[in-house]
């Protein structure tokens, strides 16, 4: 019988925060909000590509939003590794996941993060490869044909039954969306792992739950907005064969997430 996934949910800053515990994936959730002083402070912990990035971008509040993003991010990584957040080097995957340079000394340490809007997940194991995914509520159109193209034939007929049952169709299929995404992050093959997906495959010791209830950053408290997330894990070894296996596989087909959702 496979154990459930413990978890545990905090704000970030986090004065537990040098420390993960006896549960499987702790996560933070913070605010992408700056003012000039802060965003100053994060594009300095920036390595230099990151901030070539940075200042690629036209839009002014994508990129505070991925500079607060990526100084959090090391932030929380420092504070587990007793190492300043300047020192954490990071390296993006094939699918553009990120991870800590395996040079870096140290324990290791797998973590995936999410943001919707101005509010970011971070999620950090010391054991397991893992994912997280994190969707506003929202109207979603077409979610019956979406749902089709992206879930499992017992995924759907579980959906349907929710919604049959009295649930918002958005929040139901949200719910199964953030599942999916949170479970392909956590295998490493993006979304490009759909097919197999939607054809029940599932790599051994993969466990995914639903994050309820997420406490938002004092920042963003006033926000009328309900968030849906859910995190994945599974062994890294089997999560780096998998996505091996994805790299070179030409049989996949790609399937766009919802038009109205939020990319992570």
């Amino acid at each position: 019988m496979t154990r459930s996934l413990r978890t545990r949910v905090l704000r970030w800053p986090s004065a537990d925060a040098a420390r993960i515990g006896d549960v499987d994936v702790k996560i933070y959730t913070a605010s992408l909000l700056a003012d000039e002083n802060k965003l100053e402070r994060a594009v300095g912990m920036l390595s230099p590509a990151e901030r070539d990035r940075f200042s690629s971008y036209s839009n002014g509040v994508v990129s505070r939003r991925f500079a607060v993003g990526r100084a959090i991010v090391r932030q929380v990584l420092g504070a587990l590794r007793a190492t300043a957040p300047s020192a954490i080097r990071l390296v993006d995957g094939l699918h553009g996941k990120p991870a800590i340079a395996s040079d870096m000394p140290g324990a290791p340490l797998w973590f995936s993060v999410a943001h919707c809007d101005d509010l970011l997940l971070v999620a950090v194991s010391k054991t397991w490869e893992v994912g997280v995914d994190l969707e506003r509520s929202r109207p979603i159109d077409c979610w019956e044909r979406v749902a089709h193209r992206t879930l499992a034939p017992a995924e759907r007929a579980h959906l349907l039954r929710d919604v049959e049952r009295g649930e918002a169709p958005e929040r139901v299929f949200l719910r199964y969306w953030c599942r999916v995404e949170a479970e392909l992050k956590a295998i490493g093959c993006g979304i490009q792992g759909i097919d197999a997906h939607r054809a029940g495959v599932r790599p051994a010791g993969l466990r995914v739950a639903d994050l309820e209830e997420l406490p938002l950053p004092n920042e963003l408290l006033a926000s009328v907005s309900w968030y849906q997330a859910a995190v994945a894990v599974c062994e890294p070894a089997v999560a780096t064969a998998r996505h091996s296996r994805r790299a070179t596989s030409q049989q996949i087909t790609p399937v766009s997430p919802p038009t109205s959702a939020s990319t992570p």
